[in-house]
């Protein structure tokens, strides 16, 4: 087999010019559009890219924002609560103040009235024993003797009911009870004051001194007493007379 150089350049050359048309109408079209496409999918990239690299900045930014809101607002709490405390400080200091003053005024004014309210009960109970001693000195016998107290004893022995005079006096002792010792003329003064009623007439009664009496002549039997006596007296008035005032 003979090789044919003619045919074999030619068909080099038909490579060649091949070659030169595929370039010219294929490889250089593919390649500009594999350009663009690579141009195309760099912008994208790129977009994507500064698009991220904004949502980044963006979110960035908000949480700066949100970490300095969130500052701003435990500041404004925080001053907030110590306004709070500092006026609840101011308001219990004045609520003190005014407590106190309140307390020294009212102490005062308690004060003013526990004297006044002394000095008028003092006052009353200077009228009031005024008032009891002079009624109970002006129902004392005239001369306050003995031998009156003696006549007056016996209009209280007579005063009382029969039924009672005959069981106070029916039997057991009689007890003469003066505030001092009577002497033998006091002794037969009451024996004859004792002669006007027939239950005392005759007898001659047991003394037995009493002090607290202030003055005055009780006669005690194991039934009973007839008070007659100046302190007797002035208790019943004085019962009488606080029965009588505002708290009776």
């Amino acid at each position: 087999m003979n090789f044919d150089w003619t045919t074999f350049a030619f068909q080099i050359v038909n490579v060649l010019v091949l070659l030169a048309i595929l370039k010219h109408f294929l490889f250089r079209p593919v390649a500009g559009i594999i350009k663009a496409r690579q141009e195309e999918t760099d912008a994208a990239i790129a977009r994507a890219e500064a698009t991220r690299a904004e949502a980044q900045a963006a979110a960035a930014q908000a949480k700066a924002e949100a970490e300095a809101n969130a500052a701003a607002r435990r500041d404004i709490l925080q001053k907030a609560q110590e306004e709070a405390a500092a006026e609840r400080a101011r308001l219990l200091d004045e609520a003190r103040a005014e407590a106190a003053r309140l307390l020294t005024s009212v102490q005062a004014q308690a004060d003013d009235l526990v004297v006044k309210a002394e000095a008028k009960t003092l006052a009353r109970a200077l009228d009031l024993a005024e008032t009891i001693t002079a009624r109970a000195f002006a129902a004392q016998p005239r001369p306050p003797t003995p031998a009156g107290y003696a006549a007056r004893l016996v209009e209280a022995v007579a005063a009382l009911p029969d039924d009672s005079r005959a069981s106070m006096f029916g039997s057991g002792p009689l007890i003469l009870v003066p505030a001092q010792p009577l002497s033998d003329a006091d002794l037969a003064a009451v024996r004859a004051a004792f002669a006007a009623v027939p239950e005392l007439a005759g007898q001659t009664p047991e003394v037995a001194i009493d002090p607290e009496l202030i003055a005055g002549l009780d006669l005690r039997t194991p039934s009973g007493v007839v008070h007659n006596s100046l302190a007797h007296d002035l208790a019943r008035m004085a019962e009488a007379l606080d029965g009588d005032g505002p708290g009776g």
